[in-house]
């Protein structure tokens, strides 16, 4: 009888082991393996490093989790409208009589769940897709319409994720054309 009680205590050690493996397993894939504030993970989509913190400098998130929309913007309430209201606020208050840039403007940020912008990394690039400098009073004035609060879905859980976001502003001779996504 002892050898049979022995038997079924180790089965059910190995059972709870083996448990236990595939739910630490598990717990790495979804937290770990792809920690995007890590700086090992600095060259991946989505990354914002905080050395952009200049941009606004007492920009907080909401969490340490990773935002939401980490590979996309799309697919979840972001806009505090929808984008057509968006891209009709952009283009009614954009002042282009003296810019004769053409070019790309992206914008990567995160949105927090206050519904400020931070964490921005802006790229300027010409119709090649290669680095360009674009006119610095262009540039901040569409960076400073895209931060709007009221372009932006604000909520009251801090418990939200915050929300990665990118913009790309197509322009052509100093007038946007075109905003992507």
């Amino acid at each position: 009888m002892k050898k049979w009680v022995k038997i079924v205590l180790y089965s059910l050690l190995g059972i709870v082991l083996i448990l236990c493996g595939i739910v630490g397993y598990g717990y790495y894939q979804y937290e770990w393996k792809y920690d995007v504030n890590s700086e090992k993970y600095q060259h991946d989509v989505g990354y914002l490093s905080p050395k952009n913190r200049d941009f606004t400098p007492n920009f907080k998130r909401c969490n340490d989790h990773r935002p939401r929309g980490y590979y996309s913007s799309v697919g979840f309430n972001i806009f505090d409208n929808n984008k057509a209201h968006f891209k009709r606020f952009i283009q009614s208050n954009f002042k282009s009589v003296h810019y004769t840039d053409h070019g790309m403007l992206n914008l990567r940020f995160i949105i927090n769940c206050k519904g400020e912008v931070g964490d921005m990394e802006v790229n300027q690039l010409n119709n090649d897709y290669q680095l360009t400098e674009m006119n610095n009073d262009l540039v901040e004035e569409i960076i400073q319409l895209t931060v709007e609060k009221e372009n932006w879905v604000i909520s009251n859980n801090k418990s939200d994720n915050d929300k990665y976001m990118y913009l790309i502003f197509k322009i052509e001779d100093g007038k946007i054309v075109e905003i992507l996504p």
